[in-house]
């Protein structure tokens, strides 16, 4: 079948469709069933006929053909554009090849410009013969600018993948070919060199500058697993960059740059030294911590009223990093893990208690989950304190016996802001139990009307308090969410002080 026998009586989209079978390698079916429907078969007939239509994309997200009218912010898949050179309808005489731009558009856009600039762009315009009649000014200008931009892709595309990608210098291709006094003597490539080495310092800095607890800084309550994460990036994102710095070219502008005694090899130097030892203190924290992650798979896996066996183990194996890790022995990095690993707890035991129903539930049932979440609260801090006073078991030989010396609640201050919420919300629902109660009070004797009525009153005024409590839109186990706490004081008969 060819696009003539679709039967879509427009030239015009005729040529749209042809492209979009060879550019997509998809079969005609396909794009009979986009035309099928009118109103997608109106966009194609509005994009020719309305001057103010001038995107048009054919795209294939997932197996089925869509058609955009404007470029689509995340493809997930491949797809092809036609664009108006002007602001101007086309008719059906109209030259479509010269009225129009079309082309490809990968679902990585990112690497479809690197691949462009590189492959395409760099080699056209840096090339001296392709301006031989340019003014020299005008031409080391372009060729600076376009090795700019090849150098932002290339850092772009390398941030993009978690990686940070060095970039070469101008002129770096001929490091190595060239005769060593005559590299010496190029100035404007010994310059290029020392501002690049700026570039990598600047670069570099910010990789090793990157801490762990910004997440924890920033309030965002984060889980073990984020910490293992970013010790696994930044590990494989500094194994990167070190095997960058060991590449024969980046080498050979180290010897050039320490020859001529230029000021910035200390530079280099220092931060070929910095990267090392931060490489080093990274696989050594990435290795202890990939095995404690299994055990917070198996603890997020199990029911929040059946994890209690895991509490144990699982401060068992931190105490063993502590032990032996040479590099996350300090308090800065342990209670950043153990902060972490309370949020996971506080998260398990919101979602095991439902806080958007826990006052709608049956009181009973309510309390018994509660209870269960207070203990289960209740063992892990229990488990941190029997570990704490026993780390010295965990230190044999000749090793230096450290403590966790630290204040309880630099790790447990929102852990335990949860925990005593927690135990507020059971005494106000075992208080509301009592007060319910009162419903099927009766009282004899000669003043038993008159006191029976009075417990009524109590009663219903109780009621009508706790009811308009429940029912507001209101999260009971956020800790910081004192919205509703003087409701809450009141019931217990309290003060919120």
């Amino acid at each position: 079948m060819s696009v003539k026998d679709l039967g879509l009586n427009d030239v015009r989209i005729e040529f749209q469709a042809e492209y979009a079978l060879k550019s997509l390698n998809i079969k005609p079916d396909k794009i009979s069933k986009l035309f099928s429907l009118e109103e997608t078969k109106q966009l194609f007939i509005d994009f020719f006929d309305k001057a103010d239509n001038r995107i048009l994309v054919i795209a294939q997200p997932s197996g089925a053909l869509n058609a955009l009218v404007e470029f689509p912010g995340k493809p997930r898949g491949k797809a092809c554009y036609f664009v108006k050179k002007n602001k101007e309808s086309l008719g059906k005489d109209a030259n479509l090849r010269n009225n129009l731009l079309y082309g490809d558009i990968s679902y990585s856009p990112l690497e479809q410009l690197s691949a462009f600039v590189d492959e395409v762009l760099f080699p056209l315009l840096s090339n001296e013969r392709n301006h031989e009649s340019w003014p020299k000014v005008v031409s080391d200008d372009v060729v600076r600018h376009v090795h700019t931009l090849k150098t932002d892709v290339y850092v772009i595309t390398g941030q993009t993948k978690g990686k940070t990608l060095l970039p070469l210098p101008v002129g770096a291709e001929k490091i190595e070919e060239a005769d060593d006094q005559k590299i010496e003597s190029d100035r404007l490539l010994i310059h290029s060199i020392e501002s690049m080495v700026i570039d990598w310092t600047h670069q570099i800095r910010d990789v090793l500058k990157r801490d762990s607890a910004q997440p924890l800084l920033e309030g965002l309550n984060p889980t073990p697993f984020v910490e293992i994460e970013f010790w696994k990036t930044k590990a494989t994102n500094l194994e990167c960059i070190y095997d960058q710095l060991k590449e024969p070219k980046v080498r050979k502008m180290a010897e050039l740059l320490e020859k001529i005694k230029s000021s910035y090899y200390p530079v280099f130097k220092d931060i070929f030294r910095d990267v090392i030892a931060a490489l080093e203190e990274a696989r050594d924290i990435n290795m202890y911590l990939r095995p404690i992650r299994h055990q917070f798979e198996d603890f997020e896996q199990a029911e929040f009223d059946e994890c209690e066996p895991y509490l144990a183990p699982l401060m068992h194996t931190v105490c063993l990093i502590w032990t032996h890790s040479q590099y996350y022995n300090t308090p800065a990095r342990i209670i950043v893990l153990l902060q972490e690993m309370c949020n996971m707890i506080i998260n398990q035991a919101r979602n095991y208690l439902d806080p958007a129903e826990i006052f709608k539930g049956e009181l009973e049932e309510s309390i018994d989950k509660i209870k269960k979440t207070v203990h289960i609260l209740s063992s892990y801090r229990e488990a941190y304190e029997d570990h704490r006073d026993k780390m010295k078991t965990y230190f044999s030989g000749n090793m230096e016996v450290r403590e966790w010396e630290f204040a309880p609640k630099l790790v447990f201050a929102r852990y335990d802001k949860f925990t005593e919420r927690a135990v507020t919300i059971l005494e106000l629902m075992e208080t509301a139990v009592e007060f319910l109660k009162l419903e099927k009070v009766e009282i004899g004797n000669i003043k038993g009307r008159q006191l029976s009525q009075y417990v009524v009153t109590i009663y219903e005024e109780f009621n009508d308090v706790f009811k308009v409590f429940a029912e507001r839109s209101y999260d009971p186990m956020d800790p910081n969410n004192t919205e509703d706490d003087k409701v809450m004081f009141n019931i217990l008969g309290m003060e919120n002080t």
